[in-house]
Protein backbone atom coordinates (compact mmCIF):
# COMPACT_ATOMS: atom_id res chain seq x y z
CA UNK A 1 0.00 0.00 0.00
CA UNK A 2 3.25 2.25 0.68
CA UNK A 3 3.75 2.43 -3.19
CA UNK A 4 0.16 3.45 -3.84
CA UNK A 5 0.29 6.39 -1.56
CA UNK A 6 3.33 7.29 -3.05
CA UNK A 7 1.74 7.53 -6.56
CA UNK A 8 -1.23 9.15 -4.86
CA UNK A 9 0.64 11.51 -3.35
CA UNK A 10 2.74 12.31 -7.25
CA UNK A 11 -0.48 12.66 -8.32
CA UNK A 12 -2.20 15.05 -6.26
CA UNK A 13 0.98 17.21 -6.66
CA UNK A 14 0.82 17.03 -10.22
CA UNK A 15 -2.78 18.59 -9.83
CA UNK A 16 -2.11 21.20 -7.41
CA UNK A 17 0.42 22.50 -10.05
CA UNK A 18 -1.89 22.31 -13.16
CA UNK A 19 -4.58 24.50 -13.38
CA UNK A 20 -7.31 22.17 -14.49
CA UNK A 21 -7.67 21.51 -10.47
CA UNK A 22 -7.82 25.23 -9.57
CA UNK A 23 -10.45 25.60 -13.03
CA UNK A 24 -12.54 22.60 -11.80
CA UNK A 25 -12.62 24.08 -8.09
CA UNK A 26 -13.64 27.28 -8.96
CA UNK A 27 -16.58 26.34 -11.56
CA UNK A 28 -18.17 23.61 -8.71
CA UNK A 29 -17.72 26.04 -5.77
CA UNK A 30 -18.43 28.87 -7.68
CA UNK A 31 -21.41 27.57 -9.69
CA UNK A 32 -23.35 25.49 -6.97
CA UNK A 33 -22.39 28.78 -4.43
CA UNK A 34 -24.24 31.17 -6.95
CA UNK A 35 -27.22 28.29 -6.79
CA UNK A 36 -27.56 28.10 -2.97
CA UNK A 37 -27.27 31.86 -3.35
CA UNK A 38 -30.27 32.47 -5.52
CA UNK A 39 -32.59 29.42 -3.43
CA UNK A 40 -31.82 31.30 -1.00
CA UNK A 41 -32.99 34.81 -1.94
CA UNK A 42 -35.37 33.54 -3.10
CA UNK A 43 -37.28 32.24 0.25
CA UNK A 44 -37.66 34.21 3.34
CA UNK A 45 -36.49 31.44 5.28
CA UNK A 46 -33.81 29.35 4.68
CA UNK A 47 -34.74 25.32 4.19
CA UNK A 48 -33.10 21.89 4.52
CA UNK A 49 -34.75 21.38 0.58
CA UNK A 50 -32.28 24.32 -0.67
CA UNK A 51 -29.22 22.02 0.30
CA UNK A 52 -30.56 19.12 -1.20
CA UNK A 53 -31.40 20.85 -4.47
CA UNK A 54 -27.80 22.40 -4.79
CA UNK A 55 -25.82 18.83 -3.65
CA UNK A 56 -27.90 17.67 -6.44
CA UNK A 57 -26.96 20.40 -8.23
CA UNK A 58 -22.91 19.60 -7.51
CA UNK A 59 -23.85 15.62 -8.85
CA UNK A 60 -24.87 16.65 -11.76
CA UNK A 61 -21.95 19.27 -12.35
CA UNK A 62 -19.45 16.64 -11.20
CA UNK A 63 -20.40 13.99 -13.84
CA UNK A 64 -19.44 16.29 -16.62
CA UNK A 65 -15.94 17.64 -14.33
CA UNK A 66 -14.75 14.51 -13.46
CA UNK A 67 -13.99 13.08 -17.07
CA UNK A 68 -11.73 15.99 -17.36
CA UNK A 69 -9.92 15.19 -13.74
CA UNK A 70 -9.08 12.04 -14.86
CA UNK A 71 -8.75 11.96 -19.05
CA UNK A 72 -5.03 11.88 -18.26
CA UNK A 73 -4.54 9.96 -15.01
CA UNK A 74 -3.28 6.83 -17.26
CA UNK A 75 -3.53 7.87 -20.90
CA UNK A 76 -0.96 10.58 -20.42
CA UNK A 77 1.36 8.14 -18.71
CA UNK A 78 0.52 5.99 -21.89
CA UNK A 79 1.69 8.86 -24.58
CA UNK A 80 4.42 9.94 -23.11
CA UNK A 81 5.58 6.70 -22.53
CA UNK A 82 6.11 6.62 -19.27
CA UNK A 83 3.60 3.77 -17.99
CA UNK A 84 6.50 1.49 -19.28
CA UNK A 85 8.82 2.59 -16.73
CA UNK A 86 6.25 2.97 -14.15
CA UNK A 87 5.25 -0.73 -14.95
CA UNK A 88 9.18 -1.84 -14.85
CA UNK A 89 9.53 -0.50 -11.49
CA UNK A 90 8.79 -3.00 -8.41
CA UNK A 91 5.22 -2.10 -8.15
CA UNK A 92 1.89 -3.69 -8.73
CA UNK A 93 -0.88 -2.69 -11.31
CA UNK A 94 -3.43 -2.98 -8.30
CA UNK A 95 -1.09 -0.43 -6.86
CA UNK A 96 -0.92 2.02 -9.55
CA UNK A 97 -4.53 2.31 -10.55
CA UNK A 98 -5.20 2.57 -6.31
CA UNK A 99 -2.59 5.83 -6.17
CA UNK A 100 -4.06 7.11 -9.40
CA UNK A 101 -7.23 6.77 -8.15
CA UNK A 102 -6.50 8.33 -4.15
CA UNK A 103 -4.59 10.79 -6.17
CA UNK A 104 -8.10 12.12 -7.78
CA UNK A 105 -10.01 11.55 -5.04
CA UNK A 106 -7.70 13.50 -2.82
CA UNK A 107 -8.01 16.71 -4.79
CA UNK A 108 -12.11 16.49 -4.70
CA UNK A 109 -12.72 15.50 -1.00
CA UNK A 110 -11.70 19.01 -0.03
CA UNK A 111 -13.49 20.88 -1.86
CA UNK A 112 -16.58 18.84 -1.02
CA UNK A 113 -15.32 19.70 2.75
CA UNK A 114 -15.49 23.57 1.32
CA UNK A 115 -18.94 23.36 0.90
CA UNK A 116 -19.85 21.93 3.89
CA UNK A 117 -20.23 26.04 4.95
CA UNK A 118 -23.98 25.93 2.65
CA UNK A 119 -25.68 23.77 5.56
CA UNK A 120 -24.00 26.12 8.40
CA UNK A 121 -25.27 29.08 6.63
CA UNK A 122 -29.01 27.29 6.46
CA UNK A 123 -28.38 26.43 10.23
CA UNK A 124 -27.64 30.10 10.96
CA UNK A 125 -30.71 30.90 9.34
CA UNK A 126 -33.70 28.39 9.40
CA UNK A 127 -34.72 25.17 9.81
CA UNK A 128 -31.96 22.78 9.21
CA UNK A 129 -32.56 18.42 9.35
CA UNK A 130 -28.99 17.11 9.41
CA UNK A 131 -30.35 13.44 8.89
CA UNK A 132 -31.23 14.81 5.42
CA UNK A 133 -27.75 16.46 5.17
CA UNK A 134 -26.05 13.60 5.92
CA UNK A 135 -27.96 11.18 3.88
CA UNK A 136 -26.86 13.69 1.21
CA UNK A 137 -23.52 14.21 1.52
CA UNK A 138 -23.31 10.47 1.36
CA UNK A 139 -24.77 10.04 -1.82
CA UNK A 140 -23.09 12.91 -3.29
CA UNK A 141 -19.75 11.43 -2.08
CA UNK A 142 -20.45 7.70 -3.23
CA UNK A 143 -21.42 8.93 -6.84
CA UNK A 144 -18.43 10.84 -7.51
CA UNK A 145 -16.38 8.16 -6.05
CA UNK A 146 -17.77 5.66 -8.47
CA UNK A 147 -17.24 8.24 -11.48
CA UNK A 148 -13.47 8.57 -10.30
CA UNK A 149 -13.53 5.13 -10.90
CA UNK A 150 -15.23 4.60 -14.08
CA UNK A 151 -13.86 8.12 -15.78
CA UNK A 152 -9.87 5.98 -14.67
CA UNK A 153 -10.93 3.22 -16.80
CA UNK A 154 -11.54 5.04 -19.31
CA UNK A 155 -8.13 6.82 -19.37
CA UNK A 156 -6.84 3.10 -18.95
CA UNK A 157 -8.07 2.46 -22.53
CA UNK A 158 -6.25 5.02 -24.65
CA UNK A 159 -3.76 6.91 -24.96
CA UNK A 160 -5.44 9.93 -25.96
CA UNK A 161 -6.97 12.43 -23.07
CA UNK A 162 -9.88 13.75 -25.12
CA UNK A 163 -10.99 10.15 -26.34
CA UNK A 164 -10.52 9.32 -22.53
CA UNK A 165 -12.59 12.07 -21.70
CA UNK A 166 -15.13 11.73 -24.01
CA UNK A 167 -15.49 7.60 -23.53
CA UNK A 168 -15.37 8.49 -19.75
CA UNK A 169 -18.43 10.87 -20.09
CA UNK A 170 -19.96 8.35 -22.20
CA UNK A 171 -19.71 5.80 -19.93
CA UNK A 172 -20.78 8.14 -16.85
CA UNK A 173 -24.28 9.43 -19.01
CA UNK A 174 -25.12 5.40 -19.57
CA UNK A 175 -24.76 4.71 -16.05
CA UNK A 176 -26.91 8.03 -15.37
CA UNK A 177 -29.50 7.64 -17.49
CA UNK A 178 -29.97 3.77 -17.72
CA UNK A 179 -33.01 3.74 -15.83
CA UNK A 180 -35.16 5.46 -18.25
CA UNK A 181 -35.07 2.26 -20.52
CA UNK A 182 -36.70 0.77 -18.12
CA UNK A 183 -40.27 2.60 -19.38
CA UNK A 184 -39.54 1.52 -22.79
CA UNK A 185 -39.14 -2.69 -22.18
CA UNK A 186 -40.68 -5.25 -19.76
CA UNK A 187 -40.99 -4.76 -16.36
CA UNK A 188 -38.62 -7.54 -15.15
CA UNK A 189 -35.85 -5.85 -17.89
CA UNK A 190 -36.94 -2.65 -16.60
CA UNK A 191 -36.18 -3.56 -13.12
CA UNK A 192 -32.47 -4.17 -13.86
CA UNK A 193 -31.76 -1.28 -15.56
CA UNK A 194 -33.12 0.36 -12.36
CA UNK A 195 -30.88 -1.02 -10.47
CA UNK A 196 -28.29 -0.43 -12.67
CA UNK A 197 -29.06 3.50 -12.40
CA UNK A 198 -26.70 5.98 -10.86
CA UNK A 199 -29.64 8.28 -11.13
CA UNK A 200 -32.39 5.98 -9.57
CA UNK A 201 -29.61 4.78 -6.86
CA UNK A 202 -29.45 8.51 -5.95
CA UNK A 203 -33.12 8.94 -5.13
CA UNK A 204 -32.96 7.62 -2.02
CA UNK A 205 -30.43 9.57 -0.52
CA UNK A 206 -31.90 12.95 -1.93
CA UNK A 207 -34.97 12.19 0.42
CA UNK A 208 -32.74 11.74 3.32
CA UNK A 209 -32.82 7.79 3.17
CA UNK A 210 -29.52 6.43 3.53
CA UNK A 211 -30.43 2.82 2.23
CA UNK A 212 -27.85 0.16 2.13
CA UNK A 213 -28.95 -1.39 -1.11
CA UNK A 214 -27.69 2.05 -2.68
CA UNK A 215 -24.58 1.90 -1.21
CA UNK A 216 -24.02 -1.75 -2.27
CA UNK A 217 -24.85 -0.83 -5.35
CA UNK A 218 -21.96 2.31 -5.44
CA UNK A 219 -19.23 -0.23 -3.76
CA UNK A 220 -19.81 -2.51 -6.26
CA UNK A 221 -19.71 -0.17 -9.37
CA UNK A 222 -16.25 1.07 -7.75
CA UNK A 223 -14.81 -1.95 -7.11
CA UNK A 224 -15.86 -3.27 -10.59
CA UNK A 225 -14.92 -0.08 -12.32
CA UNK A 226 -10.99 -0.19 -10.30
CA UNK A 227 -10.78 -3.88 -11.30
CA UNK A 228 -11.55 -3.77 -14.88
CA UNK A 229 -8.87 -0.55 -14.87
CA UNK A 230 -6.58 -3.24 -13.20
CA UNK A 231 -7.13 -5.47 -15.70
CA UNK A 232 -6.55 -3.20 -19.01
CA UNK A 233 -3.02 -2.62 -17.44
CA UNK A 234 -2.51 -6.64 -17.11
CA UNK A 235 -3.08 -6.65 -20.44
CA UNK A 236 -1.00 -4.23 -21.49
CA UNK A 237 1.95 -5.69 -19.38
CA UNK A 238 1.08 -9.12 -21.47
CA UNK A 239 1.48 -7.41 -24.80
Amino acid sequence: MRNALTIAGKELRSYVASPLAYVVALLLLGVSGYVFTILILASPRAQTEHLGGVIGFMVSMMLLLVPLLTMGLLSQEKSSGTIELLMTRPVRDWEIVMGKYLGALGLVLPIFIITLQFPLIIELGGDLDWGMVLANYIGLVLAVMAFLAVGLFASSLTSNQIVAAVLGFSFLVLFWFIGIASYAVTARLGDVFKHLSILENLLDFSKGIIDTKSIVYFVTLIAYALFATVRSLENRRAT
